[in-house]
């Protein structure tokens, strides 16, 4: 699949951490940090079978991919954002290993034997529907973000149909809902056993919860897990969430080339030598394209791109004078 067979409005995405790609659209569904959350959260079987419930374009599912070799089945109601989940599958090649329902999560029983699931995911609505739910959404986003086709309670009542004894649900919600969420569980015999908070900044209120629960477990044995926090002080990510979108290893920059006309050119990317490269065979800018060859004057590392777009950024606005004083002063810190 190319950008030709993109819809209107869709953009490829990739979570840099696992190289899994996923059609995105702002005006219909983006998956968020938790979606990529709930994918590394809970304890994967090695095989059998997965299903992703209200999985929107297919993310969870997806990123889940790489960490089991079960069988995935992703289930959304609408057309729309089940047409991009399919896609995506296709796009990472996965259509052995996932595939995309298109229906109500009510009708799972039409889709897979009762009591034959070994972890089921979900991404729930988190608001209850109320008379202001549909103002101000667009129809895609009220059904995702409010329980309007489906709500807490049939989550977990269809889970406790379809989950094997010992069988595991893992889903993402709000933490205001915590009680209800335990409540809920505990009704239709799914024990919960971990939990995690999750909060913006060290400083804020929780504004997610993981929830991990086993069916017909022991009501004794729960866990809550250390605080995960999203954001440092300063915006960037934490070094967990860091690790979870990009990996350990990776590495971003932002580059100065001097051109053959000795003008400044600035840039940002993911591997030094390649985009030296490129820029040199003409192919890696317009303004480069005309100045070649162009040599490689300075760079800083950065553990993720948008902090080296960031820093791009803000040097361009650096008159010449002031980029190559910043270089020399830069350079000779090093």
């Amino acid at each position: 699949m190319t950008k030709k067979n993109l819809l209107k409005g869709e953009r490829i995405d990739q979570l840099f951490s696992t190289d899994v790609k996923i059609i995105q659209n702002k005006e219909v569904f983006s998956y968020s940090v938790d979606s990529v959350l709930l994918s590394r959260f809970p304890k994967f079987p090695a095989k059998g079978l997965i299903v992703d419930l209200c999985s929107g374009n297919g993310a969870v599912g997806l990123f889940a991919s790489t960490k089991t070799k079960a069988k995935i089945m992703e289930v959304e109601l609408q057309e729309r954002l089940a047409d991009m989940g399919q896609r995506s599958i296709e796009l990472n090649g996965l259509s052995e290993q996932v595939t995309m329902i298109n229906d109500d999560l009510k009708n799972l029983m039409d889709h897979t034997p009762r009591s034959k699931v070994d972890l089921i995911l979900c991404n729930p609505p988190y608001f209850k529907a109320t008379k202001t739910s549909k103002k101000n959404a667009s129809q895609h986003y009220l059904l995702a973000r409010h329980e309007i086709a489906t709500n807490l309670e049939e989550i977990c009542q269809v889970s406790q149909q379809a989950l094997k004894t010992k069988g595991r649900l893992a889903l993402v919600h709000r933490p205001d809902r915590f009680l209800e969420i335990l409540d809920t569980l505990k009704k239709y015999k799914l024990a919960p056993k971990r939990v995690q908070f999750v909060y913006p900044k060290a400083d804020k209120e929780a504004n997610m919860i993981l929830v991990e629960a086993i069916k017909d477990g022991s009501p004794d044995g729960l866990k809550i897990l250390p605080p995960l926090v999203v954001h440092k002080p300063n915006g960037d990510y934490t070094d967990a969430i860091h690790d979870i979108y990009f990996g350990p290893n990776h590495k971003a920059y932002m580059y100065v080339l001097k051109c053959a006309d000795g003008s400044l050119y600035t840039g940002y990317t993911t591997d030094l030598d390649k985009r030296l490269a490129t820029h040199n065979a003409g192919k890696g800018a317009k303004y480069t394209k005309s100045r070649l060859p162009v040599d490689l004057l300075y760079y800083e590392t950065f553990n993720h791109k948008n902090a080296a777009m960031s820093a791009e950024a803000k040097f361009k606005l650096k008159t010449r004078d002031e980029k190559l004083e910043y270089i020399q002063e830069h350079k000779n810190k090093e």
